[in-house]
């Protein structure tokens, strides 16, 4: 029940800022064609991590008083990824035919009566709430980046479940 209740005061007292592309690599295997299918069977493996997360403050200058006010911000970096493999069980450079990876920034704003040295909350949003944010630009970045490549396409469910492990 802590868990649930660290979760619930970060949701309360964060709100969506933005979400971004922070890096991206991709790439396919050399002297491999995806426009030229072999007999080989190709599978996808997917990722997905929590880099790290901060909080920050940005300065506000108002032209009204002289008292400068400081908005804090949330941000939490996840790298996802794709690749195409001939086998699954296998995890050596030569078996990857394909990869696409990307580091993505969701952005958050702390209300003014969230504290920031709430760890136990922001770590618990971070893990369990911020891939969900994130998701819907790793979809279409991976979507399009497959069209670019000339792999086959993959489409990934609207929402990301994760299974309590």
């Amino acid at each position: 029940m802590v868990h649930n209740d660290a979760l619930q005061r970060a949701i309360k007292g964060l709100s969506v800022h933005d979400v971004y592309l922070k890096k991206s690599e991709c790439f396919t295997k050399d002297g491999w064609d995806p426009k030229r299918p072999d007999d080989r069977e190709l599978v996808y493996q997917f990722m997905t991590a929590l880099e790290k997360s901060e909080v920050f403050g940005v300065a506000e200058v108002s032209d009204s008083s002289s008292n400068d006010e400081t908005k804090n911000f949330f941000s939490v970096y996840i790298k996802v990824g794709c690749r195409l493999v001939a086998d699954k069980d296998v995890d050596t450079a030569d078996n990857i035919f394909a990869q696409i990876e990307a580091s993505f920034v969701a952005e958050y704003v702390l209300r003014p009566d969230f504290s920031s040295d709430d760890e136990d909350a922001l770590t618990t949003f971070a893990i369990e709430n911020a891939s969900f944010h994130v998701w819907p630009y790793w979809r279409e970045y991976l979507m399009a980046t497959c069209t670019r490549l000339n792999l086959p396409k993959v489409a990934l469910p609207v929402r990301q479940f994760t299974s309590k492990e």
